[in-house]
């Protein structure tokens, strides 16, 4: 027996709801303010009432979410099916997480970019306990992590700035936590010719955090590759570790390459 296709209003909808998520979703990620409902409507040459009745139904379902401002974002429940789809990506990345947290004796962990914070996907640890609480889903901001500075390694400054335009970075993160979005490109711009972050202390003070991006086919950033822990255990691997990330990030990024064929 085999499935009934869709109707026609059914799929039409289907594809339409995609076409707003995959809108909201590129808006989002190129730094810039998010569409509010009107303006949605507008880009996308649909009809402002069906762009407002679909895009609370995504918001109903948790695909899509509205800020204080009316803008919109994706939410977890969008993420959660992009993990879902990506379990190859997921299943994969585990070995290679476990061999690097027991090599270097410390947390390993694959993360996305949520906007402005960066959202954890899986983690192994070397011990029982790491410097940071951990669990799937984890946030943390993208200015004063490791992760989420290898996920900004393609942005520009002025990228940067508008990406951080509304959020106040004082007194968020460790002592090294950068206070401005200039702040962070500067830091960007001193460790991208080594290709790896280099974040000492800027979200918890003796706490380093080494991270490299993972690209796709296209060498777009997808995730972010890091091992982080003591500053006194790991600054001493430096090298080691750029090497060994810089690895297991290319390999991931075949992992992806398989998953999207």
């Amino acid at each position: 027996m085999t499935a009934n296709p869709p109707k026609p209003q059914a799929a039409s909808s289907l594809r339409t709801g995609l076409r707003i998520i995959n809108a909201v979703l590129e808006r989002e990620t190129s730094g810039r303010t998010g569409y509010n409902v009107a303006r949605l409507a507008q880009e996308m040459g649909i009809d402002p009432s069906k762009a407002s009745r679909m895009t609370q139904e995504l918001c109903d379902r948790e695909f899509l979410e509205r800020r204080e401002d009316s803008t919109l974002r994706v939410a977890a429940g969008f993420h959660e099916l992009a993990r879902a789809l990506n379990h190859g990506l997921l299943r994969g990345s585990r070995p290679v997480l476990r061999r690097l947290a027991i090599e270097h004796g410390s947390g390993a962990r694959l993360s996305v970019r949520d906007g402005v914070l960066v959202r954890l996907l899986r983690a192994e640890a070397a011990a029982a306990t790491e410097p940071w609480p951990v669990r799937v889903g984890l946030v943390t901001p993208c200015w004063c992590t490791g992760a989420g500075r290898a996920l900004l390694l393609d942005h520009s400054g002025e990228e940067i700035a508008e990406l951080l335009r509304d959020y106040e970075l004082i007194g968020v993160g460790g002592p090294n936590a950068a206070h401005s979005a200039a702040e962070v490109a500067a830091a960007n711009d001193r460790d991208r010719p080594g290709g790896m972050i280099a974040a000492h202390g800027e979200f918890e003070h003796g706490v380093t955090e080494y991270a490299v991006p993972v690209r796709d086919g296209q060498g777009r950033i997808f995730a972010a590759l890091a091992v982080l822990g003591r500053h006194t255990d790991l600054g001493p691997r430096e090298e080691a570790i750029r090497a060994d990330l810089t690895a297991s990030a290319s390999s991931l990024g075949r992992l992806i390459e398989d998953t999207t064929d």
